[in-house]
């Protein structure tokens, strides 16, 4: 079973004034890496664990990185698995419902993320809203500015696969193992391959 990070634990919930706590509890785990700017926010309508679910004697590490002015939104209980990365970067905004980030997984927010509540992400998934990097034209103009992400209630991410910026992916659907989602997936479908199609509608998981 995971120990808690007792000194973390109590730091975060008493005396950070980053964190504003409503109606959670930060919830730190052994070898947890916080690194949050003084000007960030994180918010807690529910319980967030930091790096939970390790194994006895682990080393493993969660990261979670704050940027300037970032905000960080706990609306459900979310665990953030040993090995998984969040990091929100400068005046970017990411919401989490209630749910879980696997291990070895990655969310990196440059603009605005949005995970509903029931969002299962498994292990090796990345969810990225920007490039991080940019690509000019001839004029100067960037060519691939970052766009919001929005997944929806009860969503299933399968393992290893990608988000990226700009997808809306709705209500119960399915992102199999693998895929690449660079387009809007509807609710309660199956979506595969790369890039990922809908390869079943109305569906349901459990």
């Amino acid at each position: 079973m995971s120990e808690t990070n007792k000194i973390k634990t109590f730091y975060y919930n008493n005396l950070c004034s980053n964190v504003n706590r409503k109606n959670g509890t930060f919830i730190v785990y052994k070898n947890a890496i916080m690194d949050i700017h003084k000007t960030s926010k994180i918010n807690l309508n529910a319980d967030f664990y930091i790096n939970s679910n390790h194994f006895k004697g682990s080393k493993a590490e969660g990261y979670l990185k704050m940027h300037e002015s970032s905000i960080l939104y706990i609306n459900g209980n979310f665990k953030l698995f040993y090995g998984a990365t969040i990091q929100i970067f400068k005046n970017a905004i990411l919401t989490l419902g209630k749910g879980y980030i696997n291990s070895n997984s990655v969310i990196a927010c440059s603009s605005n993320i949005t995970i509903g509540d029931g969002a299962t992400i498994a292990r090796g998934v990345y969810i990225y809203d920007g490039d991080h990097h940019s690509i000019i034209d001839e004029n100067n103009n960037p060519l691939n500015d970052a766009a919001p992400i929005y997944i929806g209630k009860h969503v299933w991410v399968g393992v290893k696969a990608t988000i990226l910026k700009g997808v809306t992916i709705g209500d119960g659907s399915v992102i199999a193992a693998g895929a690449v989602v660079t387009n809007d997936i509807p609710q309660n479908c199956l979506a595969a391959g790369v890039p990922a199609k809908v390869i079943k509608k109305n569906v349901n998981w459990k």
